[in-house]
C-alpha cells in the first residue's frame, strides 16, 4: 500500500507498485527517499493529515508522518498554521525520549512542511486505529 500525498486526493490509498495516485495522479513519493506513507490515520481538523508509514531504511519499522496541509486560505493564516506546526516539532524535539510521548525522527520540508515521529502504541493508539480502519500489530 502507498498513500498519496495530496492533501485534496479523497482516495489516497493506492496498491504496491503504483508511481501515480489512481485518484487524482499526483506522483507517490517515498519522503526524504525512505518514509513511505502506507495508510490516511487523520484528516480531520484544519491542520493537515497524520499517516502511518514505513521507514524503509529501519526494515520498515512503522512511524507516523505528520503533514502541514492548512485548510485556512490567507497568508497570515498559512503563516500562522507553519508557525504552530514547526512550534509542534520544537516542542517535541525539546521534550525527548519518553515512552508516552512520540520521538521527534524528523522534521522537514518537500512540497509543505512535514514532521515524522515515533509510533505510540496503548490506548490512544488503539482507539484511533479502531476508528481508522488500521490493524494494529
Amino acid at each position: 500500500m502507498h498513500c498519496c500525498l495530496n492533501p485534496d486526493c479523497q482516495n489516497p490509498h493506492n496498491p504496491d507498485g503504483a508511481k501515480f495516485c489512481q485518484n487524482c495522479r499526483t506522483p507517490l513519493v517515498l519522503l526524504r527517499t525512505h518514509y513511505r506513507p502506507i495508510q490516511l490515520l487523520s484528516n480531520e481538523g484544519g491542520f493537515g493529515r497524520t499517516y502511518l508509514a514505513e521507514d524503509i531504511d529501519k526494515l520498515n519499522e512503522r512511524c507516523v508522518i505528520k503533514q502541514l496541509a492548512p485548510k485556512t486560505q490567507g497568508t497570515a493564516a498559512l503563516r500562522k498554521a507553519t508557525e504552530l506546526f514547526e512550534q509542534e516539532a520544537r516542542r517535541l524535539q525539546q521534550l525527548g525520549e519518553h515512552p508516552q510521548i512520540p520521538t521527534l525522527y524528523a522534521y522537514f520540508e518537500q512540497d509543505g512542511s512535514i514532521s515524522c515521529s515515533s509510533l505510540l502504541r496503548g490506548r490512544l493508539w488503539i482507539s484511533c486505529s479502531r476508528g481508522c480502519g488500521v490493524r494494529v500489530r
